[in-house]
């Protein structure tokens, strides 16, 4: 009884956990050790035929037996999308000369172009396992030609399949890629060339690759027009377009909890399209005849969605900008219906459409964080306008505590998944975004808005002049905040899914009206708590390609080389709640470092690498011994002696190792093995290439 009646007094908040439940059954999927068959997107179909059973014994049934629905429709839904992306994957790494149309052109972190290939032809291999889409890094040699989307390209490349994770539990890029569809990324091994097109594009190819010309024109405009970072920060909000940004502003906005105003997010799109709405709506006010006779409320409405059509096709369509997009049209088709335009159930119908296109969102970090911020504001607000106390209203008190509160909220709902993906906090996070996200708002993005329809009058400048000065203060705010003293807090990774409680609990507070609701309190609180006892760093890492390692030394993890598999080490590093700096690293105590020969312990053992191309024998038949963990590439096959050996046949089946003592023993896991057997684990083959020698 006591469960129906309090399912009575919140039968009006029931449908706002349909999300909820599709995010966990598209997270039960994702969690998998194994790929589940095809037939599991039946299951929806089971559960309904479940729920017409259970409707009979009560609201209780008839609630569980809905739950469950929702539960498998998120499951089969993830299965679906997992198998409707498929697209080939190389299998190994290998050189050859890849031909394909350009439909991207973006940087990486060291400042170096690359090329995203559609159309991709790669010479040698079957065209049934050749990827939809190809990533090459090009060389400095091609730093000033001209690469534009659409063009078709030519060059000589190294390609190897997406990387797996550099430490088990670890981050899975080979997942990303999957959904992407992306099958190989390259290094060029020469110069690009620029080839005729294979054949004219049809229409939709023509749009496609018109807005991508528009993006990349813009782009360029933007920085002639704001020399240097200012530039680079006006592409990246507007255009999508994020390099150019010099690596120090990028840590200055890191470190003082602002860097998610580089992405184009919910933010960026609900300012413009607030912007518009009020601008459009304050306009027509002034004009009686207008505002007596049109309903001009619905007019903004309308122009606002158009505004965000318009960003959302600029700004290159991102599945987070979609996501952001189709908030703005819940919202603003609220207003149309004569509904209140934020709430939650406008928020639980944008989830839904989004998981129910993108199932692959939820695990995205994007995806995360924006939900869990405009949950938490929006229950917030409504949980304060309903006691009568909100401080919504005009004044400058009431606009400070407003701000306050709404930055405040924000922060603490976003903070745990920051801390679980980035591993580190913002000391100053508050104040900072208490200054700069106002002038996002109020200044920066209005004059964004106004520059493009002054464009088209060649009278932009004015208002791209204002946009850079706000530009340069919330740089320098980031700077201001990120030099202070203890501005970043390293935290170390769980082993453990220590925001599944967290998280669970966060939306049983919002999602609930009633006093039951503080016990998602008690959840949050048990997920911080089991946090840092969830810290249990491998003594030892071992990159995939065996020739890295890191051993925890007096000072922290040791490496053994500074600049070898740098991507890798920087990720343990930052896992390890350490500074990212592999020099650092490899200078610490804890190995004992000779030309490509490194030595260390943990406990009783002794680790040995021999990283030589070409190990010779009589070496390592005297480093083999009882108690020693020896790591050597170079071989297929263990050498003979008492050691435990990680040869490279190993590491291609493991991937990078963690190796932890167990009693007077050694837990070794590998990164691949724990990942386990999914569609994006292995490459894909059409279904009659399945027996082909690859």
């Amino acid at each position: 009884m006591g469960v129906e009646r309090f399912l009575i007094a919140e039968r009006a908040q029931l449908p706002l956990w349909i999300p909820a439940l599709m995010g966990i059954g598209i997270a039960t999927y994702f969690a998998l050790p194994a790929e589940p068959s095809r037939a599991a997107m039946a299951l929806p179909l089971a559960a309904l035929v479940l729920w017409a059973g259970l409707r009979r014994s009560g609201l209780a049934g008839a609630v569980a037996g809905q739950a469950l629905i929702w539960l498998a429709a998120g499951f089969a839904l993830a299965v679906w999308r997992a198998h409707e992306v498929a697209a080939p994957v190389i299998d190994h790494a290998r050189e050859a000369t890849v031909e394909g149309r350009v439909l991207d052109v973006s940087a990486t972190p060291e400042g170096r172009r690359r090329l995203l290939l559609d159309r991709v032809v790669v010479h040698g291999l079957d065209p049934r396992l050749t990827p939809a889409r190809v990533r090459v890094t090009v060389l400095p040699e091609d730093a000033a030609t001209p690469f534009r989307p659409g063009m078709r390209v030519m060059v000589h490349a190294r390609l190897i399949p997406p990387g797996g994770p550099v430490e088990p539990g670890g981050f899975d890029f080979r997942r990303m890629a999957w959904f992407d569809r992306l099958g190989a990324t390259g290094i060029a091994r020469g110069v690009v060339l620029a080839i005729d097109p294979r054949a004219p594009p049809g229409l939709w190819d023509r749009a496609v690759l018109a807005v991508a010309g528009w993006r990349a024109h813009l782009a360029e405009a933007l920085r002639a027009a704001l020399p240097g970072q200012r530039g680079s920060f006006a592409a990246a909000i507007l255009v999508g377009d994020r390099s150019g940004i010099p690596e120090a502003a990028t840590e200055a906005l890191r470190a003082s909890n602002l860097a998610h105003l580089l992405a184009i997010s919910g933010l960026h799109m609900g300012l413009l399209t607030g912007f518009v709405f009020l601008a459009l709506r304050g306009a027509l006010a002034l004009i009686p005849p207008l505002a007596l006779g049109l309903p001009t409320r619905k007019l903004a409405a309308v122009a606002a969605m158009l505004a965000g059509l318009a960003y959302l096709v600029l700004s290159g369509a991102a599945v987070a900008t979609q996501r952001s997009f189709v908030m703005v049209v819940v919202m603003f088709g609220a207003v149309l219906v004569d509904r209140l335009a934020i709430t939650l159930r406008s928020v639980a119908l944008a989830a839904v459409i989004i998981l129910a296109l993108f199932p692959e969102s939820l695990v995205e970090v994007g995806f995360q964080m924006s939900f869990a911020a405009t949950v938490a504001l929006v229950a917030a607000w409504e949980a304060l306008r309903r006691s009568g106390r909100s401080p919504a209203g005009r004044g400058i008190w009431r606009g400070a505590a407003a701000l306050t509160l709404t930055s405040t909220v924000a922060g603490l709902a976003t903070a745990p998944i920051a801390a679980y993906v980035f591993h580190r906090g913002a000391s100053w996070g508050l104040p900072a975004n208490l200054l700069a996200v106002p002038l996002m708002g109020a200044w920066i993005m209005p004059a964004g808005a106004l520059a493009a329809p002054l464009a088209l009058l060649g009278l932009e400048g004015p208002a791209l002049w204002a946009m850079g000065l706000g530009i340069d203060v919330v740089l320098a705010i980031a700077g201001f905040f990120a030099a202070l003293p203890g501005a970043v807090i390293r935290i170390p990774q769980p082993d453990a899914p220590v925001l599944v409680p967290i998280a669970l609990g966060g939306l049983w507070l919002c999602l609930w009206q009633g006093r039951a609701r503080l016990l998602g309190l008690a959840a949050i609180a048990a997920g911080l708590v089991w946090w840092p006892l969830a810290v249990d760093r491998p003594a030892l890492l071992v990159t995939a390609s065996g020739r890295q390692i890191g051993l925890i030394g007096p000072e922290g993890r040791a490496l053994f080389k500074p600049r070898r598999d740098s991507w890798a080490v920087s990720l343990w590093l930052e896992a390890d709640g350490d500074l990212p700096d592999p020099a650092r690293a490899a200078a610490r105590p804890g190995l004992e470092r000779a030309g490509e020969r490194a030595r260390g312990r943990i406990g009783a053992w002794r680790i040995e690498l021999v990283a030589d191309r070409r190990p010779d024998p009589a070496a390592l038949a005297d480093l083999c011994r009882a108690g020693v963990l020896l790591i050597v590439p170079a071989l297929e096959t263990a050498p003979p002696g008492g050691c435990l050996a990680v040869t490279g046949a190993r590491l291609r089946r493991s991937g990078a190792l963690a190796v932890r003592p167990a009693g007077g023993d050694l837990e070794i896991v590998g990164a691949l093995e724990a990942a386990g057997a999914r569609l994006w684990s292995r490459p894909a083959l059409p279904p009659d290439a399945g027996d082909q020698d690859q």
